[in-house]
């Protein structure tokens, strides 16, 4: 048995911004990397055997911050692949980094019935994006197998433990069609598609176990569906105000929740070196 959880990264500056940003790199904001710690409480109990990520810094820094909630982590090192291409977001072309409201006539493509967006001179088709997933999937499950050995397996050297259970950060658009791959590994028939495409939410989630892998080639996975675009750690999550929420994160930043606790560290510490209170009454 194989389980597999995959997450699309927390809130970007990019998102926040309304850019179309594909390959191009963004940092989370300081409300991504909120989400990205709520999705990390959902999943601080799981033994995850790896993570595997894009190299494009919203997933990694995703991967992290959920990383550092889990609990298991400590007495069962987990490995961490940041540099995995194929994970990457569709490729907008012409596209890359500029605003939503970018003029359509640049298009080159009809809309795309299921994303109702566009492609533009020089992007990825969606076709590509699901041979990126499709070529993914095939690695992973051969892996499990053990019927084979690449380049790719060769670094996940976890994936001999019993149950393994993977961790892989993302985007939406691949997150999409590697769902789709799962539902039709191996058929190469892509009107056959099964998948519904829909909109995740920044640190959706989705968790399969895959329970039978005999003659994957030619017969649908076993797949069992435990999450599906699980979002409730969402709810209830407030964007910090004043322009702050929708800033890079910065992991060398100290939170404010931080700040005020040295402070109260440090009148503490003036009072009992004062050898009391008094000192710091006001007088009627």
């Amino acid at each position: 048995m194989l389980t597999i959880t995959i997450v699309r990264h927390g809130e970007s500056v990019a998102n926040v911004q309304h850019r179309w940003q594909g390959h191009t790199d963004s940092p989370l904001t300081n409300f991504g990397a909120q989400q990205a710690e709520q999705a990390g409480e959902v999943l601080k109990h799981e033994k995850f055997t790896c993570i595997i990520t894009s190299d494009l810094t919203r997933t990694i820094s995703t991967a992290k911050l959920i990383l550092s909630r889990n609990i298991n982590f400590n007495t069962n090192p987990i490995e961490l692949h940041t540099s995995e291409v194929r994970l990457r977001e569709q490729h907008f072309g012409y596209f890359e980094g500029k605003s939503y409201t970018e003029p359509v006539k640049h298009a080159l493509t009809p809309p795309d019935p299921r994303l109702i967006k566009f492609v533009g001179e020089g992007a990825e088709s969606l076709e590509d994006v699901f041979n990126r997933a499709m070529s993914f999937l095939s690695d992973l499950l051969s892996y499990h197998q053990q019927q084979q050995k690449t380049n790719f397996q060769q670094e996940v050297s976890s994936f001999q433990q019993e149950h393994p259970h993977i961790l892989i950060v993302s985007h939406s658009i691949f997150i999409n069609e590697f769902l789709n791959a799962l539902l039709i590994h191996k058929t190469n028939l892509r009107h056959q598609q099964q998948w519904q495409f829909i909109t995740l939410h920044n640190t959706s989630m989705f968790t399969i176990k895959i329970h039978s892998f005999n003659d994957h080639d030619r017969e649908p996975l076993h797949m069992e569906l435990i999450r599906n675009n699980y979002i409730e750690h969402l709810h209830g999550l407030v964007r910090q105000q004043g322009g702050i929420g929708s800033a890079a994160y910065d992991v060398k930043q100290r939170k404010i929740s931080s700040f005020f606790q040295k402070k109260q560290q440090s009148f503490v510490r003036d009072i009992a070196q004062k050898g009391g209170t008094e000192d710091y009454m006001d007088e009627d």
